[in-house]
């Protein structure tokens, strides 16, 4: 009886058809597949996504995180602003505000950036609370960017899921209206990936890191004092006792006993060449990431006029992003506003049309000097919108306020020596209307009942309890000048 074959009893049936055939359709999409147009990343052998690791860099994450951080902080608002969705807009978009602007910004450093949505289901909806009023709407359980690795910008216009990161296993084209938003920087037909900032960077990271490995190294060799001992017995004894002290570089010498400290001569040499070296690479991150390299000293050369240029350059790249990031924070409103069956919204980033000091000076003097400026002027130059600015009503070019020149009734005024303007507003804190002065009788039965002013205003007290602050004071005058009148006719009949 033939013995059975023990290998083939264990061997597997040969029936790799389909591995062979899924091998052949990978090996296919990847001679096929569109290159990355990045130059840079072509020579040095890096994919996208491994410019990642160039954020630990401590001057790059500084640099990145000051241009986040400004935008991050950027105002922003909803218009219109008078419809109820408006505030479930606005509150909404407040609690992911950080994921949607830094996960859309991060296509300025690689290129390409792709957030995804997780809606919340019409059955456990989102719910909006504004004091007694609950709100329920169909909003983000989860919005936050996925791997760029995952995706594939076409020159077209689509974003393709690879077949590795999807269950189908088969590339597909996503829906980018409702589930996902790409935003890419400076992309073309040719470089459908965009453009990524820090590959520009990536030869000076390299350089920064390998010299400052080697600067380590250095320092560790030649920076460090060494011990030399002069020994008449073993110098091996010297060395281990020399060892024993402590010291990383040790030699032991047979002649007479001394211990002396000796430093590397060309270690200064060596440190300012490294300094200067670093120092270069730092400026050039400063200049790709921020457009200029005053961050945090000026080269003992710092003015005024530096830091305008700072500021200015430092807004012209908070605007650029500000660009890039508004069509894909668009189309995420659009989105919640169309799933919801609300009107769309418009987000405006930052100020359109920021208060100019200077011109708001300016237009400060032309108000004192007498100019009367419109509010069109307003709307074109600080870019306010029709009802910001309320109209008041223009008086007529003939009236004047001459603080009452032809009043007849002045003297309690003049023996309070009140001026025009302080007489004109006494008359005028009451807003009253018609005056209804004292008849003849009641002027001469107070003229005949008061011997001085203060009787004269105790009596007419009585006469009118009832009268307002202003009418009491017209009154009063009225009866004081029809006593000065009495007495200086009486007294010129006594004469």
């Amino acid at each position: 009886m033939a013995k059975k074959s023990k290998k083939s009893e264990i061997e597997k049936p040969a029936s790799g058809g389909l591995y062979s055939h899924e091998a052949e359709l990978a090996l296919i999409s990847y001679l096929t597949k569109m290159p990355d147009g990045d130059e840079v990343l072509r020579k040095a052998g890096v994919t996208r996504p491994r410019l990642k690791v160039m954020m630990y860099d401590d001057e790059i994450y500084q640099c990145v995180e000051k241009r986040q951080d400004k935008l991050e902080s950027a105002p922003w608002r909803i218009e219109p602003t008078d419809r109820p969705e408006s505030k479930i807009l606005m509150d909404h978009l407040r609690e992911w505000w950080s994921e949607i602007v830094l996960g859309a910004q991060n296509a300025r450093w690689y290129g390409y950036s792709v957030l995804e949505t997780i809606y919340s289901k019409p059955e456990d909806p989102c719910l909006h609370i504004d004091g007694n009023t609950i709100t329920p709407f169909i909003g983000f359980k989860w919005i936050g960017e996925k791997p760029m690795q995952w995706y594939e910008p076409k020159n077209d216009g689509r974003l393709i899921l690879l077949a590795n990161y999807n269950s189908t296993r088969q590339d597909q084209e996503v829906d980018q209206r409702f589930k996902h938003f790409l935003t890419r920087c400076k992309s073309t037909y040719e470089n459908p990936l965009g453009e990524a900032l820090l590959s520009r960077l990536y030869w000076v990271w390299f350089f920064k890191n390998s010299g400052f490995k080697f600067w380590a190294k250095f320092v560790e060799k030649f920076g460090l004092p060494m011990m030399v001992g002069k020994t008449v017995g073993k110098t091996e004894d010297m060395r281990d006792a020399l060892l024993r002290a402590h010291a990383s570089s040790v030699l032991a010498l047979g002649t007479t006993d001394s211990v002396e400290i000796q430093a590397a001569n060309n270690s200064g040499n060596s440190s300012q060449t490294f300094e200067t070296f670093d120092k270069n690479l730092e400026r050039r991150i400063q200049k790709v990431i921020l457009g200029q390299t005053l961050t945090s000293g000026t080269d003992n050369s710092g003015s005024r006029s530096l830091g305008e240029v700072h500021l200015e350059v430092q807004n012209a790249k908070y605007k650029a992003d500000i660009r890039m990031i508004m069509p894909t924070i668009q189309a995420i409103i659009n989105a919640l506003c169309d799933i919801n069956g609300w009107e769309r919204h418009r987000i405006i980033i930052g100020e359109e049309k920021s208060l100019e000091p200077e011109k708001a000076d300016r237009d400060v003097k032309l108000k004192n000097a007498g100019a009367n400026l419109t509010p069109q002027y307003f709307q074109r130059e600080y870019g306010l919108q029709d009802g910001d600015i309320a109209e008041t009503q223009q008086l007529p070019a003939n009236t004047q306020f001459s603080a009452l020149p032809r009043q007849v009734f002045s003297f309690k005024a003049s023996a309070n020596k009140l001026s025009a303007a302080q007489q004109e507003v006494e008359e005028l804190t009451d807003g009253q209307g018609d005056l209804e002065l004292l008849n003849q009788d009641q002027i001469k039965q107070l003229v005949a009942e008061s011997d001085s002013p203060e009787t004269l205003i105790f009596n007419l007290a009585k006469l009118i309890p009832e009268a307002s602050r202003t009418e009491f004071t017209a009154k009063l005058d009225q009866a004081l000048y029809a006593a000065d009148v009495l007495g200086y006719a009486m007294a010129k009949d006594g004469q």
